[in-house]
């Protein structure tokens, strides 16, 4: 993720909403009880081969509302999924074949009627453990009148460790990069005077159903659902997003990367599906999400090129004639920023700014690992911006049929929390 205009911004609008709240509370010293009550959510938890992580993530749900409020759908499973939901006491459906998780939660919202009974939907990844806490607090967040739906906070556990773990490392990079989106994206652009995030994340999202039930969940040759909503409720201009870093849910992210490259391959292209489908208009959630896509898009290109840059700079100590290094010299420095700038220069402090930013969040998450893993992460930078770019083609011009394959999963570790 560069830093730039659209990072700049948000992190300034992120802090001005921080300031605006904490001014807001220590003037309002009454604290209303919710009119809303924890029996009024159901929850919903499309499933696809997680025998591993699927009783942890209803047993955390069952801390804070009751059996027979969560509905699983094991959507297509070949393992023992359906067993272990069903011993937990909860409703669960299996659908064979598997269609995907849209269709597969408005299978459920179908089959169940869950609309009409209840006045919140929660949709919860299988392998997401929900914060005891999450749904009161999420209820507090909806007596806003304006708030339609609200997603929470991801986060994992992160294990005690001295010598370093190539797993590790993959979740490592992915951490730094939610932490990054949180903190210069997400906050901000959930602001209720800004209100532009491009995305509901699907891992823990509670919607009110009279909004779910304006979107289109399962809209046809899609990847995935989380960017397609997120741009039908704006264009809809159904009301507010909410977001709020005290809503949690212990994750799991890739620790390889065959898992990680599926993943976010699935995402990019899930999101070019979504920008095809809907279109562009006029509103500032496109100006926003117009200059963030440049920015991306302009770095992951210069991202791809550092290779051939680094192997320029170093021409001259194995070439007699270094003429392309000089004249990629000659033509960058042909720019008015970069007239006294040497490629060494701009190679360091990319480095130091990267390696900087990861040695904050590291140390803001108690992760001290961080410092050692942040050293060889531009090997990560250069595979996801080398998904992203190649993801723009098939994103484009290529139809899904929204099943999924999860990662690889853990039945303890980095998921309990």
């Amino acid at each position: 993720m560069p830093f730039g205009i659209s990072s700049a911004f948000w992190l300034l609008i992120g802090f001005i909403r921080t300031v605006s709240e904490r001014l807001s509370k220590h003037k309002n010293t009454s604290h209303k009880r919710s009119k809303y009550k924890l029996s009024d959510i159901a929850v919903i938890i499309p499933a696809h081969n997680e025998e591993l992580v699927i009783k942890e993530c209803i047993r955390a749900l069952k801390l804070s509302l009751k059996k027979k409020q969560i509905f699983v759908a094991s959507d297509g499973s070949t393992d023992k999924t359906y067993i272990q939901a069903y011993l937990e006491g909860i409703t669960v459906v299996g659908i064979s074949p598997g269609v995907g998780k849209a269709k597969a939660i408005v299978h459920m919202i179908n089959r169940f009627n869950l609309f009409e009974k209840y006045k919140f939907i929660f949709i919860v990844d299988a392998d997401t453990k929900i914060d005891k806490y999450f749904a009161a607090r999420a209820l507090g967040l909806f007596e806003d009148k304006e708030i339609k739906v609200i997603f929470g906070t991801a986060r994992i556990n992160w294990p005690s460790h001295i010598l370093p773990r190539l797993g590790l490392y993959f979740v490592a990079y992915r951490e730094r990069l939610n932490r990054m989106l949180q903190f210069f994206f997400m906050y901000g652009q959930t602001w209720k005077y800004t209100n532009v995030p491009y995305v509901i994340p699907g891992f823990a999202t509670i919607y009110r159903s009279e909004t779910l039930k304006q979107l289109e969940i399962d809209t046809p040759g899609l990847l995935i659902e989380d960017f397609n909503l997120a741009f039908q409720f704006h264009r809809k201009k159904l009301g507010k997003i909410g977001y709020s870093p005290t809503l949690i849910g212990w994750d799991q992210h890739p620790d390889n990367l065959f898992d990680y490259w599926k993943q976010v391959r699935r995402w990019n292209i899930g999101f070019f599906q979504t920008v095809k489908k809907n279109g562009i208009w006029p509103s500032f959630f496109w100006v926003s999400l117009g200059l963030f896509m440049f920015e991306v898009t302009l770095h992951s290109v210069f991202l791809l090129f550092v290779p051939f840059i680094i192997l320029y700079w170093l021409s001259p100590w194995f070439l007699n004639q270094s003429f392309l290094y000089d004249w990629f010299v000659s033509l960058y420095t042909q720019f008015g920023p970069f007239q006294n700038v040497s490629l060494l220069d701009i190679l360091v402090t990319i480095f130091l700014y990267d390696y900087g930013m990861t040695i904050v969040f590291g140390l803001m998450g108690k992760k001290p690992q961080f410092m050692f893993y942040g050293l060889f992460f531009f090997f990560m930078h250069y595979v996801t911006s080398l998904i992203l770019i190649s993801s723009i083609i098939p994103g484009f011009f290529g139809k899904s049929s929204g099943r999924w394959i999860s990662p690889k999963r853990y039945s303890v570790g980095l998921t309990s929390g």
